[in-house]
């Protein structure tokens, strides 16, 4: 179960991109960040009222739960937005969504001693290669400063996987509803993003017309309320490795999109989102069987 929830959350996010995209350059990175972790916590907080789901968290959880959401959310987007500029956006995640499944699977042994079954690791080892044929991933060598770009999204991967390390080794301990952690988790996040904008001295309101307040709303119930809420409901039934490769697809499922819409594509791109299909299929197929 816990890997359709990862296949469910790398789906929301592919949809919400489109919409956080027609918000152009309303929002700087670090506004678009805040304000729409702000907007799903409102959210998560509705439910959690209306739900009656929250239980006391035992003092040793809460520093790697906190970090979770400082690491994965805090400085991972940052580190991404920063890749991006200096890169562009398919080098980016061509390195950032191939390296962070590696980088989930060996914190999770490390840290966890969660071992991958070897169907898993087959899925895995079809999925990863399979992003850098469809992303089909541009010589960053032209672009200014390209071994620091690469260095920010190795960097945005390492956080991506020790937040959802951090947040497997935190339900492991308690058995916390998925809406308490995705609201404390996000909460983590965007508390020092306000002091990172009042130190680069930018505009922290955002100038938006009604339009796009209501795309921002829709974009952040579906791409941050419900993809954190479908994470956390797959890191606390599956590995965090396995959680992190599914998560990874979302490049694959904007291929799809992207072909629906009227785009072409290579024939290697091709290969690889049939590739990457197959490896979500083995790990699909394990995970039912367990």
């Amino acid at each position: 179960m816990g890997e359709l929830f990862a296949i469910l959350a790398a789906l929301s996010w592919t949809l919400a991109a489109y919409g956080f995209r027609h918000l152009g350059t309303a929002l700087s990175p670090l506004q678009l960040n805040f304000w729409k972790g702000l907007l799903a916590c409102a959210g998560l907080l509705a439910l959690i009222w209306v739900s009656g789901q929250w239980v006391a968290i035992p003092p040793e959880v809460l520093t790697p739960l906190l970090l979770s959401g400082f690491i994965g959310i805090t400085l991972g987007d940052t580190f991404i937005f920063s890749a991006l500029n200096r890169i562009g956006e398919r080098t980016t995640l061509s390195i950032a969504e191939s390296s962070a499944p590696l980088f989930a699977i060996g914190l999770g042994m490390l840290w966890l001693s969660e071992f991958l079954t070897l169907w898993q690791w087959l899925g895995a080892a079809m999925i990863i290669p399979a992003l850098f044929w469809v992303l089909e991933p541009e010589n960053p060598a032209h672009r200014s400063h390209p071994f620091l770009g690469m260095a920010f999204a190795l960097g945005a991967a390492l956080c991506q996987a020790l937040g959802m390390v951090f947040m497997r080794e935190v339900f492991l301990a308690v058995d916390m509803p998925a809406s308490q952690a995705s609201f404390l988790r996000l909460a983590a996040g965007i508390t020092a993003i306000p002091l990172i904008i009042g130190l680069q001295r930018k505009a922290f309101w955002p100038r938006l017309t009604g339009r796009q307040w209501a795309i921002l709303a829709l974009s952040t119930f579906v791409g941050t309320l419900l993809a954190i809420w479908f994470q956390q409901l797959a890191v606390k039934r599956t590995e965090a490795g396995v959680v992190q490769t599914l998560i990874a697809t979302c490049a694959i499922m904007a291929f799809s999109i992207d072909r629906i819409r009227g785009h072409r594509a290579s024939r290697k791109a091709w290969g690889g989102m049939l590739l990457a299909v197959a490896g979500v299929a083995v790990i699909a197929l394990n995970g039912a069987t367990h």
